[in-house]
C-alpha cells in the first residue's frame, strides 16, 4: 500500500523518527505524486527550490531560472554562477531553461528522478511529470517554505537535517531580532520594491504576511502594510504613509546603489521622518524575495546588521 504524506502525516512522522519507505505519495500543490524509490538525481526549478533542496544537504543534477539571472545562460550548459547560492553548489547543475517553463529535452536527458518546483509551474506540470516525479509548492507566504521543506524532508529520507536547518534558522532570527532591537524599537517599517528606469519613482509595498515582511517582522522590525499588501504607491504615497523607517528593494534594471541615487535625487523624499533620520536602506529584490529560503533568510540577517547602525 503507498504511504500518503500530508502536513500533519509529516509532522508526526519527524516527531516519531520513524522509517521512511518507498514508494511513497506526496501530496504538494499541483496534486499527489508517487515516488517509487529514494531520489538521488534532482532538478531545481527556481532558486525557491534550490535553496531548501542546498539547506537539506542535496545538491540538484540540473537548475532553472530565468536567464536574466544566470551569467551563463546557455541552455544545457553547466551553470558556472547562481547568485548568492553557487558557493554552496558542490557539482555542475545543468541550465535545463527558464524555471517556469524548461527545456524537455535536456530534462530528459539528465533522467531525474525528481524534479522540484513552484506552482508557477503548473501550466508545464503534465509534461513535467511524464519525465519524472514532480512536486510544485507555494512559497511567497510567511513562513510557508517550512512546510515545503518539511515535505521535501520526508521525501528525501532527510528528516534529521530538516530539524537542523529549523534549529540554525530560530536561533539566527532570535540573535539578529536581539541585536536590531534597538535600531528598530517603536519603529514603523516600510518595504517596498521599485524598479527602476521609468518606473523608478513607482513602489510596490511587501507586506507583513508574505515571506520578505514576515521574516523581517520575526526580526523585530514593526512592518507596515500601508493600505495593503503589494498595493503599488507613489512618491506622494510614501510621503502620506510617512514611515520611521524604510527598507527599499531594488528590482528590474535597478540595483541598491541606483535606487539610492533615485531615492535621494526626489525632493519629495526628503519630507519623509525616515529619510531625515537616515533610516532608509537599500538591497537586492532577487535576495530578499525570490529566494525565500533559510539560506536566503541567513544571508538577509547579514545584510541587515552590516547596514543597519547599532
Amino acid at each position: 500500500m503507498l504511504k500518503r504524506l500530508s502536513s500533519v502525516l509529516l509532522v508526526c512522522a519527524l516527531g516519531g523518527a520513524s522509517a521512511v519507505t518507498y514508494p511513497m505519495t506526496v501530496t504538494h500543490t499541483a496534486g499527489s505524486t508517487t515516488l517509487p524509490k529514494k531520489p538521488v538525481r534532482i532538478v531545481a526549478l527556481g532558486p525557491h527550490a534550490l535553496d531548501l533542496l542546498l539547506s537539506l544537504g542535496v545538491q540538484p543534477v540540473g537548475y532553472g531560472e530565468a536567464s536574466t539571472f544566470l551569467k551563463t545562460p546557455a541552455f544545457g550548459s553547466p551553470i558556472r554562477d547562481i547568485k548568492y547560492l553557487g558557493s554552496r553548489i558542490t557539482g555542475s547543475p545543468i541550465n535545463v531553461g527558464d524555471r517556469f517553463n524548461p527545456n524537455m529535452e535536456i530534462l530528459a536527458a539528465l533522467k531525474p528522478d525528481l524534479i522540484v518546483g513552484e506552482d508557477y509551474a503548473a501550466p508545464v506540470y503534465p509534461q513535467l511529470s511524464r519525465l519524472a516525479p514532480t512536486l510544485l509548492f507555494k512559497g511567497i507566504d510567511r513562513n510557508e517554505w517550512q512546510k515545503t521543506m518539511l515535505v521535501l524532508a520526508q521525501a528525501l529520507d532527510r528528516t534529521q537535517a530538516y530539524n537542523t536547518v529549523l534549529k540554525a534558522y530560530n536561533k539566527g532570527v532570535q540573535d539578529t531580532r536581539a541585536k536590531l532591537a534597538g535600531p528598530f524599537r517603536n519603529k514603523k517599517v516600510l518595504v517596498v520594491w521599485t524598479a527602476g528606469g521609468d518606473a523608478k519613482y513607482t513602489y510596490t509595498i511587501s507586506g507583513r504576511s508574505d515571506w520578505t515582511g514576515g521574516l523581517l517582522n520575526d526580526l523585530g522590525l514593526n512592518v507596515i502594510d500601508g493600505d495593503k499588501r503589494d498595493q503599488v504607491i507613489s512618491i506622494e504615497g510614501l510621503v502620506a504613509l510617512d514611515p520611521d523607517a524604510v527598507i527599499v528593494l531594488a528590482a528590474g534594471t535597478s540595483t541598491p546603489a541606483r535606487a539610492r541615487t533615485d531615492w535621494n535625487a526626489n525632493p519629495l523624499t526628503s519630507r519623509l521622518r525616515a529619510t531625515k533620520a537616515n533610516q532608509v536602506y537599500y538591497f537586492d529584490y532577487h535576495l530578499f524575495r525570490r529566494i525565500r529560503g533559510p539560506i536566503a533568510a541567513q544571508l538577509i540577517e547579514r545584510q541587515l546588521l552590516n547596514a543597519v547602525p547599532r
